[in-house]
């Protein structure tokens, strides 16, 4: 069982460091190297969607700004947006995690929330570069992400700030904060669909790893991968 992950160009190691604890095999799936990754992906069970740069917003109907001009990368959302695709065509398990859930999102033709801060006039960034910020989301009951936790409420580290508008079609949201951002993403009918798990929040970045926001996704995620083949 391997599972392909997508890179992102900031705070990568994390990413492998939990997959190593938990030991997973993995394949890195790099938009620089788009034709090689995609060839890598072919031997995949699984998608781990990572985090990072901000989509570019004309994938959401948006615009970008002078102060975020020149700051996207169109050939990593291109790249993604096709192995996900791909993904949901050969039905594996898909796990995307804060961009990654922002991607699905868009995919689905949902839109994001341009910035936090500006538009809703909250704050889920980190606190500094070394210090995480931390709040609570509401878990939805009837969710596959409460079935997975078996909470209403969990306390999750907080590092964005963008984030779901306009819910993607087909889609379902099973998480929110105290102040009304969307944290998790599901399908709505999973009737003949593979599963597919989205979290505003870093798993891989507790201290805890056996936190169950952490721990209980990922062997959840793995167990799914596992059963590709079987």
């Amino acid at each position: 069982m391997k599972i392909g992950i997508s890179f992102c160009d900031s705070n990568f190691r994390f990413y492998l460091d939990w997959l190593e604890y938990f030991k997973v095999s993995y394949e890195v799936l790099s938009y620089r190297e788009s034709e090689k990754g995609f060839d890598k992906f072919t031997e995949c069970d699984g998608l781990l969607l990572s985090g990072g740069v901000d989509i570019y917003p004309e994938l959401f109907c948006d615009w970008d700004t002078k102060e975020t001009k020149g700051t996207y990368h169109p050939d990593r959302d291109g790249f993604e947006l096709k192995i996900l695709e791909s993904a949901i065509s050969r039905k594996m398990p898909i796990l995307g995690i804060c961009r990654g859930l922002q991607l699905i999102n868009v995919y689905f033709r949902g839109s994001l929330i341009f910035d936090l801060k500006e538009i809703r006039n909250v704050n889920h960034e980190k606190i500094s570069k070394t210090v995480q910020r931390f709040h609570e989301v509401n878990i939805l009951k009837n969710t596959m992400l409460y079935e997975i936790l078996g909470s209403e409420k969990e306390t999750v580290n907080s590092s964005h700030h963008q984030a779901v508008d306009r819910l993607g079609e087909g889609l379902m949201i099973n998480a929110k904060s105290n102040d009304g951002i969307i944290e998790g993403l599901e399908y709505a009918d999973k009737k003949d669909k593979s599963f597919m798990l989205a979290v505003q929040w870093h798993p891989e970045r507790l201290d805890n790893r056996e936190d169950i926001v952490s721990s209980n996704i990922i062997n959840r995620f793995i167990s799914e991968c596992k059963a590709v083949n079987v």
